[in-house]
Formats: C-alpha cells, sequence, structure tokens
C-alpha cells in the first residue's frame, strides 16, 4: 500500500500533524522508533525508597529510554544535553506541560534586534493555529494581557497558587515584576474525556490518569477514530529514499525486535523526530541526487542549533520554616514570571528570559546535600527548612549561530548500523551577558525575600533543558534556510519537518505549543497541496 502521509514521530510534532491529516482524509502511517508504555509500568507514584537508587538516576523516566537508544557524542562543546526519548508519544510522555506562545516579535529578531534571521512566518499567521492546538490539548491559565506573551480564550481554570508562591508574589509585585498563572496543558477541571489534575506532583514522570496532554491520551485517539491511521511501533528510521527527481518515495526503517530493515513508501512524509534525530535522519539520507544529505545542497542541514540557557536558585523561606507539614505537591509550576527584563530600558544584549516555578517535586529535600553537618541537629534543620523550598529558575534565549551544530559520525554506527549524532556547541557573547544578567536578576529577587539560598549558577551557562531546536530551520532565503514557512524542504516538496528543528530562532518560551501550532499548519497546506494535486 502507498499511505498517502507517512508521520515519522509520534511527540507532539507528530500526533498534531497525524490527527489534522487523518481528520481531513489522509492515509497516514506513523512509524516510532520506541513502544507504548502502559499505565501499569508507570514508575511515577512510587516512593523514593522503592527504587533501587532512591529515584536519584532518573529512574522514573527510565521507561521512556530504552537501553538501545546511542548516546549523542559531544566534541568541542560547551556544556549541554540533547534529549533523544524513544517512546510513544515522545517527550509528550515526561514534560512539564508549560504551554507559552512566543510572541510577534520572537519572529522578528532581525528586523528588531539587528540578530538572526526572521522568521518566513508571523504571529498573526500562527494565531489561528495557537487557538486550535490550545482547544484540543486543554490549558489552564487565564489572559493576563502581555504583550511578551500572548493570550488565548480557551483557557480551563488556573491552577491555586501555594503559600510560598503568595509570598514570591508580594515580593515580584514590589518590583514591577509580573507574575502570572502558569499556563500549563494540564487540566483543571474534567475535559475531552479526560479527568482533571489531582495534584500528584509527578508531572515529569508519566502520567497515569491521562491529565496532562500527551499524544497517545489525546491526539492519536483522535486520528485512530478516523479510520485512516496506521501506527508502526519499533520502527527505527534509517535514512528516506528518493527516485530519480529526487523525491522522497519511501523510508527505511529497522524493526527493533527483528532487526530486519522494512520500507514504507508515501506521497508525503513529515519528519517529526525532534531536532537532533530529524537532522541525523536527513543526514543519513544521502544518495547521488542529495550527496550531502537529504534536502541539503546548501549545507544548512544539521547547523544552527539553539535552545535554553538555565540558571537556577532554591531558596528556603523562613517565614515558612518549622511549620506542619502539608501536601503541597501540586502540578509542579502553578505561577511563571514572564520575561521582564525589557520593561528597564535597553539592554547590552538581545532577547531575555522567563522563569519557570516549583518544578521540582517537594519530595525530596534538596537543601540536605548543600547543608554542613550530620546527625540529628542535622536532620532537625533539614526537616525545619523543607516547608520554605521554593525554587526559581530562568530559561534563556540562546543565539543561533551556524557554528552550533549536529553532523553524523558513520564510523560510529549505533547497534543497528545507523550513523550516530555528533554535538558540537558554544555559547557566545550574548549568551554569556545575559546569563550574568539573568542570575543577577534571581538573586535580586531571592534578596527581597527572607531565607537560605542556594544557586546552582555553575562557572557558565549550560543548556538545553529538552528545549532545543534550529537544526532544520526555516527561512525565506533558500541558500541559508532548508525548509520554507509552511515547514516544506526548499528543495524536495514532499518532504515536511515540524518538529524544534524548523525553527528559525528561539525565544526564552518553552517551544512545545509552537511545535504543535506549525505542525497543523503544515498539515492545512498539505491537504490544499494535495486537493490541487501539488503533492
Amino acid at each position: 500500500m502507498i499511505y498517502d502521509v507517512c508521520v515519522i514521530g509520534s511527540g507532539p510534532a507528530g500526533g498534531a500533524m497525524a490527527k489534522e491529516l487523518c481528520e481531513g482524509g489522509a492515509k497516514v502511517i506513523m512509524l516510532e522508533a520506541g513502544s507504548k508504555v502502559e499505565t501499569k509500568d508507570l514508575l511515577s507514584h512510587y516512593w523514593p525508597y522503592e527504587l533501587p537508587y532512591r529515584g536519584l538516576r532518573g529512574e522514573k523516566q527510565a521507561p521512556f529510554y530504552p537501553t538501545d537508544i546511542a548516546p549523542a557524542r559531544y566534541e568541542d562543546s560547551d556544556h549541554v544535553g540533547v534529549d533523544r526519548v524513544r517512546v510513544l508519544g515522545g517527550r509528550s510522555m515526561h514534560w512539564n506541560a508549560v504551554t507559552l506562545r512566543y510572541a510577534p516579535q520572537d519572529f522578528r529578531e532581525r528586523s528588531l534586534q539587528g540578530i538572526e534571521e526572521d522568521w518566513p512566518v508571523s504571529y498573526q499567521e500562527l494565531a489561528p493555529y495557537y487557538d486550535r492546538i490550545e482547544q484540543i490539548i486543554g490549558v489552564c491559565g487565564q489572559n493576563d494581557h502581555l504583550e511578551i506573551l500572548p493570550a488565548g480564550s480557551h483557557y480551563l481554570p488556573p491552577i491555586p497558587m501555594r503559600c510560598s508562591e503568595h509570598i514570591l508574589a508580594q515580593t515580584t509585585r514590589s518590583m514591577g515584576i509580573p507574575l502570572i498563572p502558569v499556563r500549563k496543558a494540564v487540566l483543571t477541571k474534567p475535559y475531552d474525556n479526560r479527568p482533571p489534575c489531582h495534584y500528584c506532583g509527578h508531572c515529569m514522570d508519566g502520567c497515569d490518569v491521562g491529565s496532562i496532554f500527551t499524544t497517545p491520551g489525546c491526539m492519536l485517539p483522535k486520528a485512530q477514530a478516523t479510520g485512516n491511521f496506521t501506527l508502526r511501533e519499533n520502527a527505527i528510521a534509517r535514512e528516506l529514499r528518493v527516485d530519480g527527481e529526487g523525491q522522497v518515495r519511501t523510508v527505511s526503517f529497522v524493526d527493533r525486535l527483528t532487526k530486519k530493515e522494512e520500507e514504507v513508501p508515501a506521497r508525503v512524509f513529515a519528519v517529526c523526530c525532534a531536532t537532533v534525530e530529524s537532522a541525523r535522519l536527513l543526514l543519513n539520507s544521502k544518495s547521488p541526487r542529495h550527496p550531502q544529505g537529504l534536502g541539503n545542497s546548501n549545507g544548512v542541514v544539521g547547523h544552527y542549533l539553539n535552545g535554553h540557557h538555565t540558571a537556577t536558585v532554591n531558596i528556603y523561606l523562613a517565614e515558612l520554616e518549622g511549620t506542619p507539614p502539608i501536601n503541597q505537591d501540586g502540578a509542579t509550576d502553578h505561577v511563571y514570571i514572564p520575561r521582564y527584563n525589557q520593561l528597564s530600558g535597553t539592554r547590552h544584549y538581545a532577547g531575555g528570559w522567563g522563569i519557570q516555578v516549583n518544578f521540582n517535586s517537594y519530595m525530596f529535600p534538596y537543601q540536605a546535600t548543600q547543608l554542613k553537618g550530620y546527625g540529628a541537629q542535622f536532620k532537625q534543620q533539614v526537616r525545619k527548612m523543607q516547608p520554605g523550598f521554593l525554587l526559581l529558575s530562568a530559561f534563556g534565549k540562546t543565539v543561533s549561530t551556524s557554528g552550533n551544530y549536529v553532523s553524523v559520525d558513520p564510523s560510529r554506527p549505533d547497534e543497528y548500523g545507523i550513523p550516530a549524532p555528533v554535538v558540537r556547541y558554544r555559547f557566545v557573547d550574548n549568551d554569556y551577558a545575559m546569563w550574568r544578567d539573568m542570575k543577577q536578576s534571581l538573586l535580586e529577587i531571592c534578596s527581597r525575600m527572607k531565607g537560605t539560598v542556594f544557586t546552582e549558577f555553575g562557572d557558565s551557562p549550560s543548556g538545553f533543558a529538552s528545549h532545543e531546536v534550529g537544526t532544520i530551520r526555516m527561512g525565506k532565503d533558500p541558500r541559508t534556510s532548508a525548509l520554507n514557512g509552511f515547514c516544506q524542504s526548499h528543495e524536495v516538496k514532499n518532504l515536511f519537518v515540524t518538529d524544534g528543528s524548523c525553527f528559525t530562532t528561539s525565544s526564552e518560551k518553552n517551544p512545545t505549543l509552537t511545535i504543535m501550532a506549525l505542525s497543523a499548519r503544515a498539515a492545512d497546506y498539505i491537504r490544499r497541496q494535495r486537493r490541487i494535486g501539488e503533492l
């Protein structure tokens, strides 16, 4: 069978693409390198003492990372890490669900800041798709009427603030810094046949009731309901193969269970494997028509890797010390501090940061690794401080440059014979300048509150907090970009890439909502092009 569309990857990008296309009448096959994790196999509600390493080695997320994922190699690189999940649902299975729109100015860095490039799509063009996705997935929050953080009109009730967050709000208000209810794809009331959050505090370990948006819990059932959807799990894409005209005709993949190689033919291919894996797939797809990799005659594919750099402080508020323990796990983040550095005049760097609050579980006493001492007195101090826990983590924009990139190394294939990715990344002067200001601002906020502060800054920036983007970027100029404004390859018209790798630049906002909006927009474009016989 020749499918209308083959979607490679089942995360937020692939889920949105498959749902929209299937509902539009296309016959879609989805290839997922991993497999489904059943609800009974989630470890989210295990107590630390029930796990071999007390949950300190990523044990609760282990089901999403099978051991056959070949690690990326880092060469000539600063302290960054890329996320290469392999599970049905991709990163939607363990994301923190913070769901933010890019602002109009985030699409115009060249015009407004004189750096990077403008996107080939505007906020106004993407806004209807933000609306569509927010309605589908269910987002709590409210319209806070902020220019830097546009809002939709379909929000579920916000999550209530904790005591520590009320104290933080008093402080930020006195400093002229906005603090708002977080916008998250977490249900605060029944929605779309899914139950509301029960505030267990394990948002990033897998939600066993489906209150957090995941593609297997929300998008894929809608695709399946059309009768147009076929799912193939444990299918690791090796390369996209082209015909004599250089158009993609099949994808070659390896079955993880049988180790046999197979092919799937389709008329259109949507690559949604995430930033590093999508670049890896295109770079490994070499042919006489595409000797540098698919759609890469200009050598851009793999380049312009960027994302977020971060800085974190934990403060233990004195006025909450020694109060009786209560269950305040909640839904991790309950509030958010949108970007505010632009409110205080011109800076010596471009971009800014937002601050996410309390996304770490209250279950673990982080101060215990920082305090000195031992014995009964030490334990008493740990217990006394615990009720005052408040985490502030700034997520800042990094500059997109060609010199930061992903390549592949044919001499070091994974166990399936597929060349593994190599990451090269260095922060630039703008990143360092922002990082220094970001740290200072976090310390200034903490200085206005009474408590003990522990910093997690390190000696230099680090990234990407699973928010890496940019390796197959969109652009107005085919000489310096791989895709047009509909995420379609400039060179291969039946090839689309709609995950974070398509981003022209990043902002301080989390990328997932924009990924899904771009996917829905690309799906509409594919439908129109197929209808007039262009695809």
